[in-house]
């Protein structure tokens, strides 16, 4: 399963407050902005609160009739259609900001792009969630293969959304204020949108092992999944302050890229016995129980459980492999540096859905036609 986002909460806000409208064109408009917020805000509320299964359908139709009003106001802003009475200013509760209270208290910050993330960040957090809980309540045989089918859709869905974020939206936020929460980081986006992915490619990976598929694609899958994770961590870590993240998050990434990376080595181990290579064998296994044996050890139960099963698999693998070599073939086990240079490189078993945004329920751009990487070409003043 993914990891656990907490969905974000927001106060309550009026644009009218803010936005001044000299004709009174859109009077009708922003008022249904706001109303369509407040919806979305009361439905975020409800799922705080709720105990149990939360309807994560709910908040994403929320934000679907949310986003073409929001996207509206930008438009009016870039045009100069509509004009700001003062500078926007909300407040959301930020999902992967390290925290010492038990609750994640709620950042203000002014910009109409601070509220653009934030509502893109809430989609995407409840696709991956959503995702969570399919594959958490997966069952019969039947049953469990169209749920991994639409959970990694829906986590290839959210990495879409992270990516738009990291590359559409928060480009064009000029001057953000320094006291932003790390959430709204370019790379904070990017790298959820590595992790997302990964956390699909992963899914899809489950069901290529179970069909008794080949050993070395399999490996080269796995591989590919740890890439992406490692590559995730490297964007957090190249942040100013990566101590700002929540550690909960950046955990969750390091041990995803160690239990893909072990998980590769197996594969590859019974490639490599397949093709009656002991010696790598022996070699890969080796290294893959011991990763195993680590994460086991691990605080987070989601690992632990899952590596201490592949850690059962793998000691049981690596009897076998050091007997047979031991017995038959006799051959020399690689170093850490050989079995480097005979692991191949990743592949990516899926890719992100693009995202394309909603047209904007009013003003210039109200009927043209808009690709995903037209959205906020110009600027707002």
């Amino acid at each position: 399963m993914s990891f656990p986002y907490p969905l974000p909460t927001t106060g309550s806000i009026s644009f009218a407050d803010f936005l001044q409208d000299a004709d009174n064109k859109y009077y009708t408009e922003i008022s249904e902005a706001t109303a369509q917020r407040g919806r979305l805000r009361l439905d975020l509320k409800e799922a705080k609160r709720a105990e149990g299964a939360k309807d994560y359908n709910k908040i994403i139709q929320a934000i679907d009739d949310y986003l073409p009003y929001l996207l509206a106001i930008v438009d009016c802003l870039e045009s100069g259609e509509v004009k700001l009475r003062k500078e926007i200013e909300t407040s959301w509760r930020c999902s992967l900001s390290d925290s010492i209270l038990r609750e994640k208290p709620r950042v203000a910050c002014k910009g109409i792009y601070y509220e653009l993330i934030f509502v893109l960040l809430t989609y995407g957090y409840a696709c991956s969630n959503w995702a969570s809980s399919i594959i958490s309540r997966q069952s019969e045989q039947e049953d469990a293969d169209f749920a991994a089918k639409q959970a990694a859709n829906l986590l290839c869905r959210a990495a879409g959304v992270f990516a738009y974020i990291s590359k559409q939206v928060c480009p064009k936020w000029e001057n953000p204020p320094s006291s932003r929460p790390p959430d709204v980081y370019s790379d904070i986006s990017a790298s959820l949108s590595k992790v997302v992915l990964a956390d699909a490619s992963s899914i899809a990976i489950r069901k290529h092992a179970t069909q008794r598929s080949s050993s070395s694609l399999s490996g080269k899958l796995a591989i590919g999944i740890a890439g992406e994770y490692e590559t995730a961590n490297g964007l957090i870590k190249s942040l100013k302050d990566p101590s700002k993240v929540c550690t909960e998050f950046k955990k969750y990434v390091v041990n995803g890229a160690l239990f893909h990376q072990a998980l590769g080595k197996k594969f590859l181990a019974k490639d490599a016995s397949e093709h009656q290579a002991n010696g790598q064998a022996v070699g890969f296994i080796t290294e893959a129980k011991d990763i195993f044996r680590q994460l086991s050890k691990s605080k987070s139960s989601a690992i632990s459980e899952q590596a201490a099963q592949e850690y059962a698999e793998t000691s049981e693998l690596c009897h076998t492999y050091t007997k047979n070599n031991n017995t038959y073939s006799f051959d020399r086990i690689p170093s850490k540096a050989d079995l480097q240079t005979l692991t191949p490189g990743g592949r990516m078993a899926l890719d992100l859905t693009k995202y394309t945004p909603p047209k904007p329920a009013f003003g210039p751009k109200k009927d043209e036609a808009r690709e995903g990487d037209d959205l906020l070409g110009g600027k707002y003043y």
